[in-house]
């Protein structure tokens, strides 16, 4: 694939236009050759059809030195550098963002209980599995503690995603809260439910929890709980709230909760690939795939009124590296401050102690708000610098921030299982710190 190095000025197609400029890999401490490396590797993969399309975006010192597209977004349309990507959960630091937003504003305290805003969170209960073989298979306790809204941001809220139980299929206790959560209509954001965010939320406060606040590191619904929260906080709907607070701001022009009807034309379609060869459109409407039930469509059609803050953000490559730059200059962008440097500071480092991180990542990260966070490269030698953070997207997205090197790696696909594309990520970051020529 050719490079092309010149200055470019490339307008999105929403109003008004962000200009998108480019420079050359050299200008940036960045090898030109070095970072072909990478384009050799995605059109492999591609090549061999174990992906449709993917874009890949390098950034250094706050300028993109390498923004290639590979392969198609759907069978008749090839990947665009303003295709855009359901980004599923690179959705929560965003929502978390909006939360410390709330929290520098003095409406909220990341030390209240989620109670105090969403009162069905009073009396919470904790189920305990008893012995294999028990008739009851497990008992109710009372939580220690109220939740917290840190224990939100932190997943240690004890709420599992109801997929859970398919990463993990011998844990009885994720089987047992997948049940509850079926009976209860609790969806993981990945498809439409009945009523909104705030409706399911109130129906999950009323089901027990999988572990004591605090005391465990268990991703999944803690981040729409956030996203109910910024609702009942803020007095806006969620995607109002975004948009208006970060989005804007930020002039994410090609980013939404529902994209309109004008735009859907540029939406990646979705593909199921077994990373061998084995490669297919996934049609619209939900699927079920196990315990795991999702849908291509998912928060870009339908009734508008669910608006998952897990899951629930379309963006393109360009508007999330706006994101994640503001993040890298400690929450401002282009002279607009929307959060102090102190907040981020609190989103990239450790905020779970020697709780393990393990949903993604291998020992050597731990959780910050919203992120996971990069500790030491003993473990993992094939991660970035300590301070690294990052997070992914179950469609197989995903970014990271080098704060040490001023870098910012991103990829988006639409490919699933997920967890395919981790030997592809580690490979691909590899080789973005091995373009660093300075």
């Amino acid at each position: 694939m050719k490079f092309i190095f010149l200055i470019l000025a490339i307008f999105v197609s929403s109003a008004p236009a962000e200009e998108i400029r480019m420079v050359k890999p050299e200008e940036v401490g960045l090898s030109s050759a070095r970072l072909g490396n990478i384009s050799s590797m995605i059109q492999g993969e591609i090549d061999q059809n174990k992906m449709a399309g993917a874009v890949v975006l390098v950034a250094r010192h706050g300028k993109i030195a390498y923004f290639e597209t590979f392969g198609r977004a759907d069978t008749d349309r090839p990947m665009q550098r303003d295709t855009m990507f359901r980004i599923c959960s690179m959705t929560k630091p965003v929502v978390t963002l909006a939360v410390l937003q709330l929290y520098e504003e003095g409406k909220l305290l990341l030390s209240d209980p989620v109670a105090k805003y969403i009162p069905e969170f009073s009396h919470t209960k904790v189920i305990e599995m008893l012995p294999e073989g028990a008739n009851p298979a497990f008992r109710l306790v009372p939580a220690k503690r109220d939740i917290t809204i840190k224990d939100l941001l932190t997943h240690t809220a004890g709420m599992p995603y109801p997929f859970a139980s398919e990463w993990y299929p011998q844990d009885r206790l994720l089987h047992q809260m997948h049940v509850m959560y079926e009976e209860a209509g609790i969806s993981s954001g990945m498809y439409e439910t009945e009523g909104t965010i705030g409706d399911m939320v109130k129906r999950l406060a009323r089901l027990p929890i999988a572990s004591q606040p605090g005391d465990a590191f268990i991703y999944g619904m803690a981040a729409d709980v956030q996203g109910y929260l910024v609702e009942v906080v803020s007095g806006q709907k969620l995607d109002d709230y975004i948009s208006t607070h970060i989005f804007a701001p930020l002039k994410m022009n090609d980013s939404y909760f529902f994209v309109p009807e004008s735009k859907q034309g540029r939406l990646s379609a979705v593909w199921k690939s077994d990373w061998h060869g084995q490669l297919d459109k996934v049609t619209p409407g939900p699927h079920r795939e196990g315990d795991y039930v999702y849908s291509p469509t998912f928060q870009t059609q339908g009734p508008k009124t669910f608006l998952s803050g897990g899951v629930g953000i379309v963006t393109t490559p360009y508007d999330y590296f706006r994101f994640a730059q503001m993040l890298l200059n400690k929450g401002t962008l282009d002279g607009v401050r929307l959060i102090s440097r102190k907040s981020v500071e609190l989103m990239t480092s450790n905020q779970i102690g020697k709780l393990s991180e393990t949903t993604l990542h291998d020992e050597g990260w731990k959780f910050g708000l919203g992120l996971g966070i990069q500790v030491d490269r003993e473990h993992n030698v094939d991660a970035g610098d300590a301070g690294t953070f990052e997070w992914a997207g179950l469609y197989s997205t995903r970014f990271s921030v080098n704060p040490k090197e001023e870098k910012i790696t991103i990829f988006l696909s639409q490919t699933h299982p997920f967890h395919h594309h981790f030997d592809l990520w580690d490979k691909l970051l590899v080789m973005s710190s091995a373009s660093i020529a300075d």
